[in-house]
């Protein structure tokens, strides 16, 4: 897998989890003004974002464990805090919505 590659898959990581987290960070508005509705729906729609992040990180551990050199990049180091951040604000929304 050469640089860019992984450079493209970073920015893929970036753009989806970020969306997951607006949609997130939606959601959380909608629960404090009792919208609980449109809450859900938000959550949803970041769920979508936050799965295709999954998919791009499944299929560069794919890749590792096939051994293929998957070269050093600070920019998917910054996509994995960006894919962890919108894991955390997904179980933050959804312990709300359980209240």
């Amino acid at each position: 897998m050469t640089k860019d590659m992984i450079t493209k898959m970073a920015f893929e990581i970036i753009s989806n989890a970020g969306d997951a987290m607006d949609q997130y960070y939606e959601a959380l508005i909608d629960l404090k003004k009792n919208r609980n509705e449109q809450a859900k729906i938000k959550l949803e729609e970041g769920n979508k974002f936050l799965n295709k992040t999954h998919e791009i990180q499944t299929k560069l551990i794919q890749s590792e464990i096939n051994e293929e050199d998957i070269p050093y990049s600070l920019i998917m180091t910054h996509a994995q805090d960006h894919l962890n951040s919108a894991i955390n604000w997904q179980r933050i929304v959804t312990l709300f919505l359980e209240e």
